[in-house]
C-alpha cells in the first residue's frame, strides 16, 4: 500500500470518528474533542453540519481540518450566541428561548485560506415550562405555611408543551436533585408506600404531568431542589421549595448568639453580615431591630427562611434581636460588637505636604516626617537631587556636578516607613534649575 493511500485512509478514519462523536453531541450529550487535530490545509469540516437543538440544551460541534485554529459565527446572535475564536477543536452552544422553530446558520473558518463551511441548525422551543407548582397536602399543619412539613407530602405539577402546543402522552422524569425528600413511585393509596430518588410518569391530554413527593420525617428546615426532565428531548427545569419542621416543633432560631469583632483597638466591626435561620412555631415571623445592628428582612415568611444581621460599626456589649411568630412565641438572638485587638498604625505624613523649594545650588530644604511605623528612609527620584536623613528630618539639596534637564522645574523625593510611601515635590527656582558645579 502506498504512503499516499495510507495517509488518505487514516485521515478518513479520523473524520468518521469525529462525525460519530458529533452525532452524539447533536442529541444534547456531552462530547470531548479528540486529543489530536486533523489538519488538512485544503479544507475544514464542521460536524454535525445539520442539527436540531432545543432551547436551554447544549450541543457540541466538532471542527477539523484547515490550520487547526477556528473562528465560528452565528447568523442570529440573539438565538445562538457565538462569535470569535474557538479554544480547542470543539464548541458547545446553548440556544436561547424561541417561540417557534428558528433556523440559524453557523459559519466556521480557519485562520488560513481554507474555504469557510456552514452548519444549519434548527432551534426548537424548550418543552418543560417554568410554571412548576408544588402543592402541599391540604391536611398538613398551617404552621408550615407554603413550605412542605417534614413527614408530609405534596403534589408536583408541570406542563410539557412546545410552541404553546401541549404534548400529550409524553414521558417525564422527576428527580430529587437535593434535599431531604423522595419521589413517591407507588400509586396513591397503596401501602406500604414506595419512594425513590426519581420517578417517571406521562403527561395527560393537556400536556400536564403530575407526581407526588414525600419529605423525610426527620428533615430539618432547608431548601430542596427538584429536577423535571422531558425524556423525549432531554430538556429539563429545576425548581426549589422549602421544607419546614413538623407543626409541633417549637419556635427556634439559629445561631442564638452572634459575636462581631472590630478590625483594631480603635473601632468595632462594620459591614460584616451573619445569617440567622428561623424555623418551627407558626410563620410568618417578625424580627425586631435594636438599632445597634441592621436587620434585613424584618419579616420572614416561611419556616426555614432566614434574615441577616449586619454590624453597623456601633459597639455593643449585648443587643437582643427578638423573633416573634404568628402565635406570639418569642426567641432571642444576642448580638455583641467589640473592639479588635490589632494596634492602630497612625498614617504616615510629611510636612510641608505641598512640597519644598530650592533656589540655588547650595540651598537646602527640610521635610519633617511623622506617623507610620516610626522608622523612616528617604530616596531621591531625580538624579540631580540628593537627600540626607536625620531621625524624622529629611534634608534635600542639589547634587554637585549635575544638570537639570531643560524645561524641568521640579524634582521628586520619596519618603517611606517600610509600609507606606509619600512623595515630596521639590520645586526648582533660579540657579537651582540649572547646572551645579
Amino acid at each position: 500500500m502506498s504512503n499516499a493511500l495510507f495517509s488518505t485512509s487514516s485521515r478518513v478514519a479520523r473524520l468518521l470518528a469525529a462525525a460519530a462523536a458529533s452525532m452524539l453531541a447533536a442529541c444534547g450529550g456531552g462530547v470531548s474533542a479528540p486529543t489530536s487535530p486533523v489538519v488538512d490545509a485544503a479544507s475544514i469540516t464542521i460536524l454535525p453540519d445539520a442539527a436540531v437543538m432545543y432551547s436551554g440544551l447544549p450541543t457540541t460541534f466538532i471542527l477539523s481540518g484547515g490550520t487547526g485554529s477556528y473562528i465560528v459565527a452565528s447568523s442570529n446572535q440573539a438565538i445562538l450566541q457565538v462569535s470569535g475564536g474557538v479554544t480547542g477543536r470543539s464548541v458547545t452552544l446553548i440556544p436561547n428561548p424561541v417561540a417557534s422553530d428558528t433556523v440559524v446558520t453557523l459559519t466556521a473558518r480557519d485562520t488560513g485560506s481554507a474555504t469557510p463551511v456552514t452548519a444549519t441548525v434548527t432551534v426548537k422551543p424548550g418543552t418543560v415550562g417554568n410554571n412548576v407548582t408544588i402543592t402541599p397536602t391540604s391536611t398538613q399543619s398551617a404552621a408550615c405555611g407554603a413550605a412542605v412539613c417534614s413527614g408530609g407530602d405534596a403534589e408536583v405539577k408541570v406542563t410539557i408543551s412546545q410552541g404553546g402546543v401541549p404534548l400529550a402522552a409524553r414521558g417525564v422524569r422527576f428527580e430529587a436533585a437535593s434535599g431531604a425528600f423522595r419521589i413517591i413511585t407507588s400509586a396513591s393509596g397503596v401501602q406500604p408506600e414506595v419512594t425513590a430518588t426519581s420517578g417517571t410518569t406521562t403527561t395527560d391530554e393537556l400536556g400536564v404531568a403530575r407526581m407526588r413527593i414525600r419529605v423525610q420525617a426527620d428533615a430539618n428546615a432547608q431548601t430542596a431542589l427538584l429536577q423535571i426532565t422531558d425524556l423525549a428531548t432531554g430538556a429539563y427545569q429545576r425548581t426549589s421549595f422549602t421544607i419546614a419542621p413538623a407543626s409541633n416543633a417549637p419556635l427556634d432560631a439559629q445561631p442564638t448568639t452572634i459575636a462581631f469583632t472590630g478590625p483594631d483597638t480603635a473601632s468595632c466591626a462594620s459591614g460584616i453580615r451573619a445569617d440567622v435561620i428561623v424555623f418551627g412555631g407558626r410563620p410568618p415571623y417578625t424580627i425586631s431591630q435594636p438599632g445597634t445592628v441592621a436587620i434585613s428582612p424584618t419579616t420572614v415568611i416561611t419556616s426555614g427562611g432566614s434574615f441577616s444581621v449586619v454590624a453597623s460599626g456601633q459597639c455593643t456589649a449585648g443587643s437582643p434581636v427578638a423573633v416573634v411568630d404568628a402565635n406570639g412565641a418569642t426567641v432571642s438572638i444576642n448580638v455583641t460588637n467589640v473592639l479588635g485587638t490589632a494596634t492602630v498604625t497612625p498614617p504616615l505624613i510629611v510636612a510641608p505636604a505641598d512640597g519644598i523649594v530650592l533656589t540655588s545650588c547650595t540651598d537646602r530644604a527640610s521635610v519633617i516626617v511623622a506617623g507610620g511605623l516610626g522608622t523612616y528612609s528617604a530616596a531621591s527620584g531625580s538624579g540631580y537631587l540628593g537627600v540626607d536623613k536625620d531621625g524624622s528630618t529629611v534634608t534635600v539639596f542639589r547634587k554637585p556636578a549635575t544638570t537639570v534637564p531643560a524645561g524641568t522645574t521640579t524634582g521628586t523625593v520619596f519618603v517611606t516607613d517600610g509600609q507606606t510611601v509619600r512623595t515630596v515635590t521639590v520645586n526648582l527656582i533660579g540657579a537651582a534649575a540649572g547646572t551645579c558645579p
